[in-house]
């Protein structure tokens, strides 16, 4: 669905597979070269985890994640391992998406909203630098981290207070994410949300009059 940014003071965009391309296969593959560990398995013991969840609210540093999840693995991964594997979920960040950031900047708010954590961070921050010499942080007006901000998508209280920190009109603001679960959410708490279902749809979904 089209929205006209003429009817919107604030955009809202997650990162991965909105701003962000990510690569699952690539850290799959590698650890399951590091573990022995099917796919399945992997997927299931990396993502449906608490240690996640408390590793992208904060709650945990990356030394502690890394051996707890070495621990779930049934691995001895090093640190330096760990981090290369995980990273590879970062793929590009292509550059027409961060030009049309900097082109809705001139007209209006631009928010990033991403459940991430420390070592993602480091590398799309890396990337950043390597695309346009900036940072996300600096290229956005602010970019919300779950791991900095102690709130995590899709639970109603990141939106709540991405919203109350900055006054908003929920109703002129929109939040752009590729999970359903996370653009219901965001609709609950009477944000405009479009789900992204394919690179580049951000162009398709925000259009100037």
């Amino acid at each position: 669905m089209e929205h006209r940014l003429s009817e919107l003071s604030t955009i809202i965009f997650d990162l991965g597979e909105v701003i962000v391309d990510l690569d699952t296969e690539a850290v799959l593959a590698e650890f399951h070269q590091l573990t022995g560990l099917d796919a399945v398995i992997l997927k299931d013991r990396l993502i449906n985890t608490p240690y996640l969840f408390q590793y992208e609210t904060g709650q945990i540093d990356d030394e502690t994640f890394v051996k707890e999840m070495n621990s779930l693995l049934g691995a001895n991964i090093s640190y330096e391992e760990f981090k290369h594997a995980w990273n590879l979920m970062i793929k590009d960040i292509p550059v027409k998406r961060l030009e049309f950031i900097k082109k809705l900047k001139k007209t209006h708010q631009v928010f990033i909203l991403s459940n991430t954590n420390y070592m993602h961070e480091d590398k799309f921050e890396k990337i950043m630098i390597e695309r346009i010499g900036q940072s996300m942080m600096n290229l956005a007006d602010i970019a919300y981290y779950s791991h900095r901000i102690g709130y995590r998508k899709p639970n109603h209280d990141i939106y709540q207070f991405v919203i109350e920190e900055n006054s908003l009109d929920p109703s002129k603001a929109i939040f752009l994410d590729d999970r359903e679960d996370n653009i219901l959410a965001a609709r609950e708490v009477g944000l405009r949300a479009e789900q992204v279902l394919f690179p580049d749809q951000i162009f398709d979904i925000l259009k100037y009059d």
